[in-house]
């Protein structure tokens, strides 16, 4: 058992910053060098995010973080595919981008909800084509749905803040496109009709066209977000079938 001293106690912090429930607790800092920072309350304490590089702040093997140091062994001549471990590596490394999506998701910072979202989709091309296994490869290839609308919806919302729409559209049918396909390749085409994030895109793209605010559904997709953040599983799946009710007419 490591002892520490009571300076090291958090529970000036924790009071100074109380936890609140159903409220997905973020906010950003300067650390001591002036680095921008991201924090979560949770119930039980408080995570703190590099708001650049690896969330953690782990390098991985004097690379800025495990995608790097395994495209430098992929991409070399005869490379090899990914064993175990480094599959393993990548799955945990999606998590952490996609955790600090999520928070930037609530402040609305979407030029780092979008960065993370590229980062998740080029790691799940890594697992795809050099992963240890087809079976493996194609439950990876699944997660690729999520990366997918949060990189549309981080689009969608930088291109209707600079008024263009027209833009905001050509990126749900991007994502729309890019989704169907990787249903296909997961071998799960018939599950593309049904899928949330295949609703929500359609649902926006149709917002867009009948001049309604798509701030309705961002709205209640970044509720759901917020719920999945506070674990209130409940209240994240009434607002998932809210969004799906709403369909493409919203």
């Amino acid at each position: 058992m490591i002892h520490m001293s009571s300076s090291s106690d958090l529970t000036p912090i924790l009071k100074d910053w109380q936890w609140q429930s159903g409220v997905f607790g973020v906010r950003t800092l300067s650390g001591h060098d002036g680095r921008l920072l991201l924090q979560v309350r949770l119930e039980l304490g408080i995570i703190q995010m590099e708001a650049d590089g690896r969330p953690d702040g782990n390098a991985s093997g004097g690379f800025g973080s495990v995608l790097d140091r395994v495209r430098s062994h992929v991409a070399a001549p005869g490379g090899a595919r990914l064993d175990a471990q480094d599959a393993s590596d990548l799955g945990g490394e999606i998590l952490l981008y996609r955790q600090r999506a999520m928070a930037c998701a609530v402040l609305e910072l979407w030029p780092r909800v979008r960065r993370d979202a590229l980062h998740n989709i080029d790691i799940l091309d890594v697992l795809w084509a050099r992963g240890p296994d087809n079976t493996q490869r194609g439950r990876n290839e699944l997660w690729r749905a999520n990366e997918i609308k949060m990189h549309a919806r981080a689009e969608v919302a930088m291109a209707l803040a600079a008024g263009r729409k027209v833009e905001a559209g050509l990126a749900i049918d991007r994502a729309l496109e890019s989704l169907e396909k990787s249903f296909q390749r997961a071998g799960a085409a018939k599950e593309f009709e049904r899928a949330i994030e295949t609703q929500y895109l359609r649902g926006l793209r149709e917002s867009l066209t009948l001049k309604l605010p798509a701030s309705q559904r961002l709205e209640l997709e970044r509720r759901m977000l917020i719920a999945i953040g506070c674990e209130n599983f409940e209240l994240a799946a009434i607002l998932r079938d809210e969004l799906r009710q709403m369909g493409p007419t919203l």
